[in-house]
C-alpha cells in the first residue's frame, strides 16, 4: 500500500482497492500536548491528501501510550473531528478495555460514529461492507 506520511509516530497509508486509509500509531509517546496536537494535524493534512470522500478510515492505536491529562484531552477534543471527518466509515481499533473504553467515551462527547474494538478483521469487514453499500 502506499504510504502518504511516515514519521516517529505515525504510518498513514492508503489501498485505493480496498477504499481504505490506514492510520498506525506506533509506541512513541508525544513529548507534549502541543506536539501531540502538531503530529495528528501532519495526519490530517495526509489524509486530506487521500481524499477523504469514498473512503473508509481504520485508525490502529494498539501501540499508543494512553494519555487522559487534562491538555492531552483538550487537544485530542480538538483533533478528533479533524481526523475522522468526511470518510464514509470509521473504526478504532484498540488492544486494552481501558483504550476501548477512552475511545467510547470519545465517542459520547463528539458524536462520530465509529465501530472500535480489537478484533482487526470484524473492524475490516465492517469498513469493507461500507464500501459496497451493504
Amino acid at each position: 500500500m502506499p504510504e502518504l506520511l511516515r514519521n516517529t509516530h505515525f504510518v498513514v497509508t492508503v489501498n485505493p482497492a480496498a477504499q481504505l486509509v490506514r492510520v498506525t500509531r506506533s509506541a512513541v509517546p508525544s513529548e507534549s500536548a502541543v506536539q501531540f496536537e502538531a503530529i495528528w494535524m501532519e495526519v490530517c493534512r495526509a489524509l486530506d491528501r487521500a481524499g477523504r470522500s469514498g473512503l473508509s478510515l481504520l485508525l490502529d492505536l494498539r501501540a499508543a501510550v494512553g494519555r487522559n491529562d487534562p491538555e492531552y484531552e483538550a487537544a485530542m477534543e480538538r483533533v478528533r473531528p479533524a481526523v475522522m471527518r468526511g470518510f464514509r466509515r470509521v473504526a478504532v481499533l484498540v488492544q486494552t478495555t481501558a483504550g476501548s473504553l477512552q475511545i467510547h467515551r470519545h465517542r459520547r462527547q463528539d458524536f462520530i460514529e465509529r465501530l472500535i474494538g480489537s478484533d482487526e478483521a470484524k473492524l475490516l469487514e465492517y469498513l469493507d461492507a461500507g464500501s459496497h453499500g451493504r
